[in-house]
This record gives structure tokens, C-alpha cells and sequence, in this order.
């Protein structure tokens, strides 16, 4: 997006269809929330990443990353919820590594570009809920399960309806990734993943709830195009400042009337995925509006859980610029 248009609303980017289906998926969560608990939602999680993750080609090569996909994905989540609960160093390397790594996967393509953000948005969510789960292995069989049945699902797909294997030449994986090492794409890569790591040991230790927000907010600001960090933090605070203010009116007006809430929410989660192209304030604002609602109605203090949110939206969108103008002084001195 250029820098002259991110401040605008653009109208025509309304997403009516995909505004209904967020609120059927809000309501299948949290049906699913009620009766299977974390972990079904973990197994729910894991084959839709599983799925999006997949890509045409030879359903030998499909599901041999859809399994490994999988594995890892497992194994991760068994260490992000024990490093989460009682490592936070440990945590914050495991970030570093995880961010460095599904950043300079974009050298090798979009569909890796792809599976590497998913398995770091993984992460951050398994690191979230190490609080909720007992132990370790659950949420990583949880995982492999959701990830068993989406490989289950591709390779029944696959035999009804085969594709042929793209006539693009992949690049060779582990030269590819020594070449990025010097790289622009290998610095800013770098670069992220300790301002990510950062994120994840401060959002551990300042926001232990929930410090998903503060990686988050520095996986969304911090771009490669310098340009682009400081509008998209912008936007990003303000959303979450309207948002918060929005939320907090209107719970402060309807006081307990938790049909008004539910209503609240899920017209959130409308607004979240309408507008989401409109402008990034607007998509943040119904984000934000619907995770206080959703507090509310979980029976959690949802204003100090919205002004959480905020600061840790604050916190990374700090690491964000200061990597950023970091990096610009750097690049300015050495071509000087």
C-alpha cells in the first residue's frame, strides 16, 4: 500500500460476505471453546493452518510439507508452552530464531513465505497459552491431531481431484537461505527477529496474560520498507485507542445487559472482516472492540484488558521504531 493512500478509507474494499462469515466463525469458536475446551480449539487452529499453508503440486509433495508442517508445528508447541510458562529467555530465543527464519523464507517463494508466517504466528499463540494448558504435550498432540486430519483431508482431496506439479523451478532450499544472510532481505530479517524476541520478553513479563499483543503489534508495524513502519503504527494505535474508547462506552451505557454484548461482539467481528480493507485504523478498532466485548462476556475485567492491550500495542509499536530508526542511521552512516 503507498504511503499516500494508507490514510484514506477506500470504500469500494467493503467485504459484506466476508464480514457474515466471520460471525459464523466467531460463533463455531466459541462453540467450540464451550465444549472441547483450549485444546480443541488448538485442533481446529492447527488444520486450518495446516490448510491454508498447503499449495498446489503433486500430492507426494503436498503432503510430505503438509506432514512436516505438522511435526514441527507440534514440536514447537510443546516448547512455546513450556518456555511460555516458566522460560521467558528461553521463550525469547525460540522467537528470535522462529521470526528470523519465516522472514527470510520469503526467498524462497510465497508459499514458504507463507508457511513461515503461520508457523510464527503459531508461536506467539502457543507461547499465549502456556497459562491455559496444563502441560505441554497436550496442546502439541493437540496440534498434530488438527494437523492429521487437515493431511487427511489434503490427501483425499488430492486423489479425487489431482493436480500436476508447477513448471516452476524451486529454488535449492539451504543455499537460498546462506544467500540471505548478507542480504537485504537476511538483515531486515534480523533485524525483526530480535525486535521480536524483545517483544516476546517484555510482553511476558509486562502483559503475562497475554503478551501475544506486543509480538504481534511488532510482526505488524516493523516493515522492510522503512517508509511504511511509521503510518502503520500510526493507524495501528490509533485503531486500538478508538477502539478501547468505543468498547468502553458502551459498556459503561448498557452496564450487565449481556445480549447487548453478545449482539456488541459479534457486530465487532462483522466490522473486523467488512472493513478490514478499508483502512487498517478502522480493521484495528472492530478488532479491538470485539476482543473487550469478548472479555466481557468471558466474565474478565475487560476495560483493564483493553488499556492492556493498548500499552502492549504502544510497547511494540516502540521496538518497531526504534529498530527501524536504528536501522536507517546505520544504513545513512555506512553510505556515508
Amino acid at each position: 500500500m503507498a504511503e499516500g493512500s494508507i490514510y484514506r478509507l477506500d470504500w469500494s474494499q467493503v467485504n459484506l460476505r466476508g464480514g457474515v462469515m466471520s460471525v459464523g466463525v466467531i460463533v463455531g469458536v466459541a462453540a467450540v471453546l464451550i465444549l472441547f475446551g483450549t485444546l480443541g480449539i488448538t485442533v481446529g487452529l492447527a488444520a486450518l493452518f495446516v490448510m491454508i499453508g498447503d499449495q498446489p503440486g503433486t500430492l507426494r509433495n503436498r503432503l510430505t510439507v503438509v506432514f512436516s508442517f505438522t511435526v514441527i508445528g507440534a514440536l514447537l508447541a510443546f516448547v512455546g508452552v513450556w518456555a511460555g510458562a516458566s522460560h521467558p529467555l528461553v521463550a525469547t530465543v525460540l522467537m528470535v530464531v522462529i521470526v528470523y527464519m519465516a522472514t527470510v523464507a520469503a526467498a524462497l517463494g510465497k508459499p514458504a513465505a507463507v508457511r513461515g508466517l503461520l508457523m510464527a504466528i503459531w508461536v506467539v499463540l502457543a507461547l499465549s497459552l502456556s497459562g491455559s494448558v496444563d502441560a505441554p504435550a497436550k496442546l502439541a498432540l493437540a496440534f498434530l491431531i488438527g494437523g492429521l486430519i487437515a493431511g487427511v483431508g489434503v490427501g483425499v482431496y488430492g486423489l479425487l481431484r489431482p493436480s500436476e506439479e508447477l513448471g516452476e523451478q524451486r529454488p535449492p532450499v539451504i543455499s537460498t537461505l546462506i544467500d540471505q544472510v548478507r542480504a537485504p532481505l537476511g538483515q531486515f530479517a534480523f533485524i525483526r527477529g530480535l525486535s521480536a524476541g524483545l517483544a516476546t520478553f517484555l510482553g511476558t513479563v509486562l502483559f503475562p496474560d497475554f503478551p501475544v499483543w506486543t509480538v504481534i503489534a511488532v510482526l505488524v508495524i516493523l516493515q522492510q520498507q522503512r517508509e511504511a513502519t511509521l503510518p502503520i503504527g500510526l493507524l495501528r494505535t490509533a485503531g486500538t485507542v478508538l477502539g478501547l474508547a468505543i468498547a468502553g462506552a458502551v459498556l459503561f451505557i448498557i452496564g450487565d445487559g449481556e445480549p447487548v454484548v453478545v449482539s456488541a461482539l459479534l457486530a465487532s467481528g462483522f466490522g473486523m472482516i467488512a472493513l478490514q480493507k478499508v483502512n487498517y485504523a478502522v480493521f484495528t478498532l472492530f478488532l479491538t472492540a470485539m476482543l473487550v466485548f469478548a472479555l466481557h462476556v468471558s466474565g474478565d475485567d475487560a476495560i483493564a484488558g483493553g488499556v492492556a492491550r493498548l500499552l502492549a500495542t504502544l510497547v511494540g509499536a516502540g521496538i518497531a521504531f526504534t529498530a527501524i530508526f536504528v536501522t536507517t542511521r546505520t544504513q545513512d552512516t555506512v553510505r556515508s
